[in-house]
């Protein structure tokens, strides 16, 4: 067989083991050669360049990237993974992942840790499983109880991560938005309640995670349905970007105050507390990312490389 033969084969071999994905005696069965055959030019492919095999770590880290959120919005911490070509629900698995690595290498016994909501958070929660014992109290950062979607069900985040270190946890029995003054006067003033809103002082930890407000202004999961319309275009006039627990802000970090009641913890409490982690990512989240860097809500932020590049251009072309 000429070179030129032997490589169209080699080739052809390697397309249809690494790419088609047959094993490689079907490969050997559509090329008619043996299986040894085939197991060569498969070797000799990757030894010749041309099979390249890249492993992407998901625990993989972009330390220059990190540096540069950390110094560009104040940060303590950034933790940045490889987000790349990734669909957005592989997307929130690995930021989960991440976000579950740094609860296990900064919790210790004692803290008291707030917990938000979203779909970044659920997957955090669900990547923690068979952790070391620390005695961590875990308390809800927001109302969330109704026919809502799991990932906003804030009293069983706090319940699972608790649970996961061998902690203990609080619930709030109360919704996030009140549209009724009176009806939200009496749960304020409720003890299990004032209780639990009363901790968000004095808080060691929270980990929240950011809402983008196009999204949560379309989404039947939560938004569409608790809020009034009306109220969501008010919203959407004053420039809102994002929210952290259902408080909302423009790209600039600026707060869009409602006279709806919420029932979370307050962007300016949140700004109070020592130690507030943001775990989101996405490209399309972008401006709401940003608005919470720079409104200062967080200090430490666990994203991808996509979105970090995007919030440090667009900031950065704007100043």
């Amino acid at each position: 067989m000429s070179i030129c033969a032997e490589l169209q084969t080699m080739l052809r071999a390697a397309r249809l083991y690494y790419e088609d994905g047959l094993t490689q005696q079907q490969v050997a069965d559509e090329l008619g050669v043996s299986r040894p055959k085939v197991s060569r030019l498969l070797t000799r492919a990757r030894a010749e360049g041309i099979v390249r095999i890249t492993i992407v770590d998901p625990f993989a880290t972009f330390g220059e990237v990190e540096q540069h959120l950390v110094e560009t919005f104040g940060l303590r911490e950034a933790v940045v993974i490889a987000g790349e070509g990734l669909s957005e629900e592989a997307l929130r698995r690995r930021l989960g992942l991440a976000a579950a690595s740094y609860l296990r290498r900064t919790l210790r016994d004692g803290l008291r840790v707030g917990v938000g909501w979203g779909r970044t958070l659920r997957a955090t929660v669900e990547a923690l499983n068979n952790e070391r014992q620390v005695a961590i109290h875990a308390v809800p950062l927001i109302g969330g109880i109704g026919q809502v979607s799991p990932s906003f069900q804030v009293n069983d985040l706090a319940r699972r991560m608790a649970e996961a270190f061998g902690g203990t946890w609080q619930a709030l029995y109360a919704p996030a938005f009140v549209g009724d003054t009176q009806a939200r006067d009496a749960l304020l003033n409720h003890p299990d309640v004032k209780l639990v809103m009363e901790g968000w002082e004095t808080l060691d930890v929270a980990l929240v995670g950011i809402g983008h407000f196009a999204f949560q202004r379309q989404s039947s999961m939560f938004f569409a349905e608790y809020m009034a319309q009306t109220l969501l275009q008010e919203l959407e006039e004053r420039g809102a970007m994002g929210d952290l627990c259902g408080r909302f802000f423009d790209i600039y970090g600026r707060q869009c105050i409602l006279e709806a009641g919420v029932i979370g913890i307050s962007l300016d409490q949140l700004k109070a507390l020592d130690h507030v982690i943001g775990v989101a990512g996405g490209k399309e989240k972008m401006t709401a990312i940003l608005g919470a860097l720079r409104g200062g809500y967080l200090n430490v932020l666990i994203t991808d490389t996509v979105t970090a590049q995007a919030v440090l251009e667009h900031h950065e072309n704007e100043t």
